[in-house]
């Protein structure tokens, strides 16, 4: 397991970023389902969401949610990060089997609250379509 970045509120300024890219697939979703105990059938159930306007399972929009815990926790600003609120906007299903790409800007910093703003945003790694979007505070705790 890798270490998350330590970057202090000082060395944060509006305009740093920070990215990953993830492989989703099936077995990906089921441990997501067993872990937050979804297991709504468009989800896990491969018939039942055939029969569906998607025409195949597809990931738990929560994953994204999952995904920008990653970003502020691991990479932007890592370490000294305290989460307080994030905004989600579901523009179109994750793909699985897909590869997305989770990013983040930040866009404000205040020195008084020692909170920084950050757009949130995942999007198909091949095709750079906007999957879901949002904008994340962060309290940097040093």
């Amino acid at each position: 397991m890798s270490e998350p970045k330590v970057l202090n509120f000082a060395e944060l300024k509006v305009g740093d970023s920070a990215s990953f890219e993830i492989d989703l697939d099936v077995d990906f979703i089921d441990k997501f389902a067993n872990l937050s105990g979804d297991h709504n059938p468009l989800h896990t159930n491969e018939s039942y969401a055939a029969a569906t306007s998607f025409g195949n399972r597809i990931p738990h929009g929560m994953i994204a949610g999952a995904l920008f815990s990653r970003l502020v926790g691991m990479e932007l600003p890592g370490k000294y990060a305290l989460y307080i609120g994030q905004t989600l906007s579901f523009r179109k299903p994750l793909p699985a089997p897909g590869r997305v790409c989770v990013s983040g800007l930040i866009t404000n910093c205040s020195g008084a609250t020692r909170t920084i703003r950050i757009a949130t945003v995942v999007q198909h790694a091949e095709t750079k379509m906007i999957l879901v979007e949002g904008e994340a505070l962060v309290r940097v705790l040093k």
